[in-house]
This record gives structure tokens, C-alpha cells and sequence, in this order.
């Protein structure tokens, strides 16, 4: 597909595919039953083994890879070097960046964790769409460039890029903290267009201060305010049964960003405003 001039055309994508059998399950109905086009599958979580194989239910579904450094057992030798002492990654974003400026050599850790990502996706029969990481790790310049050499080896011609402004009033107040990180996502979005433009597909990725916090309301927001150009939307939608707080902040939320995918008034404002609902791999 090639965009012509002023169509609008819009990527839902929902994050954390295989992260739990109740996240799996949740975007698979996002995407059967409302406007999910898209997903990112998180390799080395417990769970994607269970999840590549569903992706039989869904043939229509963009599926790339949710590169992930910062939670959960590696995949790769290395990247025990990102894990504690009983072999689990347990880092915020920030704490990796930190680390990763502290011990440059720990960049290689993650080269390694992420090469071993991408390949676990494609041994298990899925051709990525795109790449993105587990809590925006990839914004991170350094990181960033890894990930394009990782797109280059593998050809996966997208990775989300970050850029969030959002046009208009009447979006909900977020709070501090994940303003705060889409501003900082926006600043590192800009040096990385200038890295490597060739890999950005859209005009930018909205949801990112809003995590948590999206309802059918944002939704429709959303719908109406798509400039011409094409816009990623991040989303987290699942089933909370299997998940609890120390594994995620987003446990509840997950659940009501289910609802609100598959709301009908939220599909017949997308129907309504003309954009063309797709995933990286139609690009």
C-alpha cells in the first residue's frame, strides 16, 4: 500500500503480546472484535510460546516484536548481564539507560538480548512487521542505533517511532510523570528521525501519556483529530486474571482498554472519519 496525498490511515496497536495468557488472549478479541490491527509479541515472557502459537486465530493481525531488556529471564547468554542474580531483568527504563551509561559495555548485553528476541519470533514461523521495545527502552539513542543495525540485519523495514502531539483541547490531564516521558520520548523521537529516517512510517505514536488512561472517549477523540499522514495509537488491552501489581502497572486498565477497542461507537467514529485502518506490514 502507498498512501496517497491527505489520506489518513491509522496502526492500533496493542503491546505485550504474550506478556500473560489473559494479555494474549485480550488483544486477540481486540483485534476480532474491534479495531486492533496490530501487535508487538514479547519473546523471552513465559507466555509467547502460547501466544505465537494462537497467531493461527488471526491471520489478518500485523504482529512485530516488543524488544525487551528490562523484565522477565533473557534469552541470550549475554543478556544475563541485565538480570539479577537469580536471572530475571528487573529494570525501569530509566534504571537500564543508567546502567547502560555506567557500563557501556552492558549496550552489548542488550544487542545481544534483542538479537535473540527477534530471532525466537522468526524460528517460531512470524515475519516482524516493525520493532519496538518494552517500556520505549529503544528511544534511548544508543539503544536506538542498535535496533536499526538489528532492522538492517533482519530486514524489518519500521520501528515505532515517537512523536506525540496532540491536536486539539479536551484530552484528559495525564499525570506528571508520563508528560513528562512523552516529552523526553519526543526529544529523543526527533534525534532518532535524523538517524535513521528511512525506518519512521507514521507522523508519530500517540498513547504514551495517556498509558493506562485510554477509553472510548480518547478514542473518539482520537478518531476525529487524525491529521492526513499516518498515526501509530499504543494501546494495552487484555485480560487481568493472570496479571498482579509487581509484574505491571497496568493490570486493571488493560481490561476497560478491551472495552473501549471494541466499542462500537468507537469503530464507527474511525468508519466515520475516513482513515483506513492498517498495520506496518501493509506499508
Amino acid at each position: 500500500m502507498t498512501p496517497s496525498p491527505g489520506q489518513k490511515w491509522v496502526i492500533v496497536n496493542a503491546d505485550d503480546f504474550g506478556f500473560s495468557s489473559g494479555v494474549t488472549e485480550g488483544i486477540l478479541r481486540a483485534h476480532a472484535k474491534g479495531i486492533v490491527t496490530s501487535t508487538t509479541i514479547v519473546a523471552n515472557m513465559p507466555a509467547a510460546p502460547e501466544a505465537a502459537s494462537r497467531l493461527a486465530e488471526a491471520p489478518e493481525l500485523g504482529v512485530g516484536v516488543h524488544l525487551n531488556a528490562s523484565q522477565g529471564r533473557p534469552l541470550s547468554r549475554p543478556g544475563l548481564a541485565l538480570a539479577g542474580e537469580d536471572g530475571v531483568m528487573r529494570q525501569t527504563a530509566t534504571g537500564l539507560i543508567k546502567a547502560c551509561c555506567r557500563r557501556p559495555r552492558l549496550l552489548e548485553a542488550v544487542e545481544a538480548e534483542f538479537d535473540a528476541q527477534i530471532r525466537w519470533v522468526l524460528d517460531h514461523r512470524v515475519r516482524p512487521t516493525h520493532l519496538d521495545s518494552h517500556r520505549h527502552t529503544h528511544a534511548f539513542t544508543a539503544i536506538f542505533c542498535q535496533v536499526v543495525e538489528l532492522a538492517k540485519r533482519y530486514g524489518i523495514r519500521f520501528v515505532r517511532w515517537h512523536r506525540e502531539i496532540l491536536p486539539g483541547s479536551g484530552w484528559p490531564q495525564a499525570p506528571v510523570r508520563q508528560r513528562l516521558n512523552s516529552l523526553i520520548l519526543n526529544g529523543c523521537g526527533a534525534i532518532n528521525a535524523w538517524v535513521a529516517p528511512q525506518l519512521r512510517a507514521t507522523r508519530g505514536t500517540w498513547g504514551v501519556a495517556h498509558t493506562g488512561m485510554i477509553d472510548s472517549a480518547w478514542l473518539i477523540r482520537a478518531a476525529r483529530r487524525l491529521p492526513a499522514g499516518g498515526i501509530e495509537i499504543m494501546t494495552h488491552p487484555g485480560l487481568a486474571a493472570d496479571l498482579d501489581a509487581p509484574s505491571t502497572r497496568l493490570v486493571q486498565s488493560r481490561g476497560a482498554e478491551l472495552a473501549a477497542l471494541c466499542d462500537p461507537n468507537v469503530k464507527e467514529a474511525f468508519r466515520h472519519c475516513g482513515a483506513r485502518l492498517i498495520h506496518y506490514g501493509h506499508l
